[in-house]
């Protein structure tokens, strides 16, 4: 099967590049972290949002 548009021969002259290891490394290091950190900040928002949840169950009950 063959992508419309892409000959052969485009893809076989295609050069890319790839960092070296210790560079992808990094840059995989960069990631977990930002992961994590989207990971604790998407928890303190549900922990806020349900602590709103109470405050306004208990100013109309």
């Amino acid at each position: 099967m063959s992508q419309l548009n892409i000959s052969k021969g485009s893809v076989e002259n295609f050069i890319s590049f790839v960092p070296i290891i210790e560079e992808q490394k990094k840059i995989g290091t960069f990631f977990k972290q930002l992961d994590n950190t989207i990971t604790l900040h998407q928890r303190k928002l549900e922990k806020l949002q349900e602590l709103k949840k109470g405050y306004l169950q208990k100013m109309f009950c």
